[in-house]
């Protein structure tokens, strides 16, 4: 019976904390009064492109670039294993990357970046090829570097979101854009790390990227080099900035098959990194470390599957031998179903997205499916297949209005 108290108010804990946190969140944000700072001019970004395999896809990132306001910046272009493949974009600060044999790894890709960056580098961007930048994203991430944020995690949300998956799929990026990123640092704490719109001082990328390349060269693939690099920088005192402004448009699933190879990869990361968060929690309670604490409470809040599932299952024991206990989760269900779609209200979530909302039963055997992966994440890297192949200009137009104010 201990046991089962224990999942049960773990669960409630789970089911309430997005929805108090991010109501938190947002009173404090609004507020608390924003000041307009002049970036500074020592800063120099490199924007790093990570292409396997296809080629063609990056292109639309590059030119998106090379359209920025910010005037300090260069483009390195990872075409890993893209040999024969036409280069359809030439300019002074884009330098084409072409490893003299297949890296097949992100991190291998974004290692052969760095040793090829010219010394003037400060910062790292991170980008996957499918995504999209407004002119804008370099100079809104070069503010928040000018307050003294070393790291900063910018605006990620779907790029396409006309067909039912994607939809679906952004539904997810829009809940946990806000949850897991705005929330967090709204409250004093840090912003979760994405897989793209990342900006990194270098030399801190740099002994990140040293420690990966080690577990690479170890057990030959590494599929959460996100999910590390947060957390060796929190627990070293670093705070992960979220600059709402600084928007990145990052392609969603298309098809139903995807579903299941996206989120094994995701699972993995999860469980990978559970014991090492949970010791970040009680070091953040014994040194009184705020940013440490809450940064790892929230990244031990379980996949949303996990917890509904979890939830669900024990609604069904406790309504048999605990009516009292299962009070109170069915309570804290229904509060956690409002508080998602609150979230994604508050996070500004376009139509053709919360219209997906009925349809997210159509979603969860792709997640179920996503366990049978879980094993498989840990010698594959199970790259995700891109076929939206859109313009900044053309996606900006359709969603500019979404980030007004």
């Amino acid at each position: 019976m201990i046991v089962l108290k224990v999942l049960v108010y773990a669960c409630i804990f789970y089911l309430l904390f997005p929805l108090i946190s991010a109501l938190l969140a947002t009173l404090m944000h609004r507020l608390k009064k924003g000041k307009n700072i002049a970036s500074r001019n020592d800063i120099y970004f490199a924007c790093v492109v990570t292409s396997y395999k296809d080629l063609e896809i990056a292109w639309p990132l590059v030119r998106a670039l090379l359209k920025q306001d910010y005037p300090h910046y260069a483009i390195y272009l990872v075409a890993d294993a893209c040999d024969g493949q036409p280069i359809q974009v030439k300019a002074e600060n884009l330098k084409i990357l072409l490893p003299t044999r297949p890296l097949n790894s992100k991190v291998a890709s974004l290692h052969h970046a760095l040793s090829h960056m010219e010394e003037k580098v400060t910062h790292i961007v991170v980008f996957d090829p499918d995504n999209l930048v407004p002119h804008h994203f370099l100079s809104r991430l070069a503010k928040m570097h000018t307050q003294g944020f070393e790291v900063v995690q910018g605006k990620r949300i779907a790029k396409n979101i006309d067909s039912t998956f994607a939809a679906l799929d952004a539904l997810g990026e829009y809940y946990y854009d806000y949850s897991v990123r705005a929330t967090p640092f709204y409250l004093g704490s840090s912003s979760t790390i994405a897989g793209s719109g990342m900006s990194i001082e270098r030399s801190l990328y740099k002994e990140n990227l040293a420690k990966e390349m080690r577990e690479l060269e170890k057990k030959g693939v590494v599929v959460s080099e996100d999910k590390s690099l947060q957390l060796q920088l929190v627990r070293k005192g670093k705070r992960i900035a979220y600059a709402a402004s600084a928007i990145i448009f990052d392609e969603k699933i298309s098809r139903s098959e995807q579903i299941g190879k996206q989120r094994g990869r995701w699972l993995n990361s999860y469980f990978r990194h559970c014991r090492e968060s949970l010791n970040a929690f009680f070091q953040g309670i014994l040194t009184m470390d705020w940013n440490l604490a809450f940064f790892s409470v929230v990244i031990l809040m379980p996949p949303m599957i996990i917890l509904v599932a979890l939830s669900s299952l024990l609604f069904l024991i406790t309504l048999i031998l605990a009516p009292l206990l299962c009070f109170f989760l069915m309570g804290a269900m229904i509060l956690f179903g409002l508080g998602f779609i609150l979230i994604l209200f508050i996070n500004r979530t376009p139509g053709p997205v919360l219209a997906a909302i009925p349809k997210i039963p159509l979603f969860i055997w792709g997640q179920v499916s996503g366990f049978m992966n879980i094993r498989r994440a840990n010698r594959d890297f199970m790259a995700t297949e891109h076929s939206e192949k859109m313009e900044i200009e053309e996606v900006w137009e359709k969603r500019k209005q979404e980030f007004i104010g």
